[in-house]
């Protein structure tokens, strides 16, 4: 079931990113498709991508972030151009290697907590093949609290930031989902990504995420609406809740969650309730991406 992240929580954003290399890497090394897919990344391809994409990276040195060490490896500390923002980049020897060290990592919310918040309130973690990456904006509570400029500029530069590393890097994929009935209307963005690797003894593997965040829009009064039961069902499972207020502008957030859909031939089916009324219907694929309700 999805649910509003808890606060402390909600300073930490989590991504999990790992797909096939796509892009201007590609096109620069000269390697076929296959080697693209199963070779590991080099820090010099990862920063270079940053930089394509407007984020020049600093070397900073590792002076200060003796701490920082993760299963024996020592990060990559740099410093965004203009910005006081970090990125510590973690390159294991593969993705097998990164997988099974710390591919479960981020579920320890405590010892990331501890590590990585003296440099930034708001870290991000974000994984690539073999790469491990941390994303640390200088943002202070205040201005978390605030939701000023500070905050804006992070949220657009968090948000380029996991799209240069889920498309670039990786070659996922986002996908939109929508439906509407007489009363509701309701959108699901998909992030995705299904990859194979082979390990250091040629063996293949697979790798693979989804999350899911949701929307839905009253199209009535809402005012009206004292609160209302809600159910999302996808192909591979469900999740719902009880809402009691809705914006002004009729909007809910139904949250986030994974594993409801990976595909875009997937489908969802979504039902609600509210005052003493029932509407259901289902959710398909926007091919085009053009979002209409507003996230």
């Amino acid at each position: 079931m999805m649910h509003k992240a808890k606060l402390a929580q909600s300073l930490v954003v989590i991504l999990l990113i790992f797909v096939v290399i796509a892009g201007s890497i590609g096109l620069s090394s000269g390697m076929t498709k296959e080697e693209l897919e199963y070779r590991p990344l080099t820090l010099s391809e990862v920063t270079k991508l940053f930089s394509q994409k407007g984020f020049k990276l600093e070397s900073v040195g590792r002076e200060g972030f003796e701490n920082t060490a993760l299963f024996g490896i020592e990060p990559e500390v740099f410093r965004i151009h203009n910005s006081e923002d970090l990125v510590l980049i973690y390159p294991f020897s593969s993705h097998g290697e990164r997988k099974k060290l710390a591919g479960h990592y981020w579920r320890l919310d405590s010892e990331m907590m501890d590590m990585f918040l003296p440099y930034s309130q708001l870290f991000q973690i974000l994984m690539a093949k073999n790469m491990f990456i941390v994303y640390c904006p200088l943002l202070d509570e205040e201005g978390f609290k605030a939701m000023g400029p500070a905050y804006t500029s992070y949220v657009q530069r968090s948000k380029a930031i996991a799209e240069l590393v889920l498309r670039d890097l990786n070659g996922g994929k986002t996908l939109i989902f929508r439906g509407e009935g007489h009363y509701w209307q309701v959108e699901v963005v998909l992030n995705y990504f299904n990859q194979f690797y082979k390990d250091d003894r040629g063996v293949l593997g697979y790798d693979g995420w989804s999350e899911q965040s949701a929307r839905a829009k009253y199209k009535g009064n809402p005012s009206q609406v004292e609160s209302f039961n809600y159910i999302l069902e996808g192909t591979s499972g469900s999740f719902g809740g009880t809402q009691h207020t809705l914006r002004p502008d009729g909007f809910a957030s139904l949250g986030r969650g994974s594993g409801l859909v990976n595909k875009a031939e997937g489908r969802y089916s979504f039902s609600i309730k509210w005052n003493g009324q029932r509407e259901t219907f289902d959710l398909e694929v926007d091919p085009f991406g053009m979002k209409r309700l507003s996230y």
